[in-house]
């Protein structure tokens, strides 16, 4: 019984943190119209932790529960999907600062 309440526990506080980096990633931009390389490299953090803690609670979910198994998947993958744009957008800023300036 005790080890059943210790777990009970275990996924509260996954869950807890789970929203905790939901609100960072949500909340990451001061202003959304003028992202900073420091707030995507941050976001970005926060979305690899996030996706690192769903496959965690995946491999922990019951095999024959298909459908829920199948949506973790699913959730997964857009993360993963939102982890490249912001390497993308990243990596861009790096080439924007390493092209020389132009004199006119």
């Amino acid at each position: 019984m005790e080890q059943r309440d210790k777990r009970v526990l275990n996924i509260r506080e996954i869950q807890k943190f789970k929203d905790q980096l939901l609100d960072e990633i949500q909340d990451t931009f001061s202003d959304k119209k003028n992202p900073t390389l420091l707030e995507y490299q941050k976001q970005t953090e926060n979305l690899i932790t996030l996706k690192e803690l769903l496959e965690r609670e995946k491999e922990s979910m019951p095999q024959e529960n298909f459908d829920l198994i199948s949506g973790q998947d699913f959730v997964i993958l857009q993360i993963e999907r939102w982890i490249d744009e912001n390497n993308e957008i990243i990596d861009g800023w790096f080439e924007e600062s390493e092209k020389p300036l132009k004199k006119h």
